[in-house]
């Protein structure tokens, strides 16, 4: 069986890219989230409030990789 090379496959060839502005607040959010959950556990409101927002702006991202 021959299976075909994805050496040179690009995902997201031909797909509108992330704005930087999404991509840097997704970092935050993704850096306070660990932190707090370092200092926390993972039911403390602070850490459930940075989930939820880490993953509205996650959608949002991949809304923007569909072209959406």
């Amino acid at each position: 069986m021959v299976y075909p090379s994805f050496k040179n496959f690009n995902r997201t060839q031909g797909r509108p890219k992330v704005s930087y502005e999404l991509k840097e607040m997704i970092e935050l959010l993704r850096s306070e989230l660990v932190i707090a959950a370092e200092h926390d556990n993972f039911n403390s409101d602070t850490v459930v409030e940075l989930s939820q927002r880490l993953d509205q702006y996650i959608v949002m991202a991949q809304n923007q990789m569909l072209g959406r």
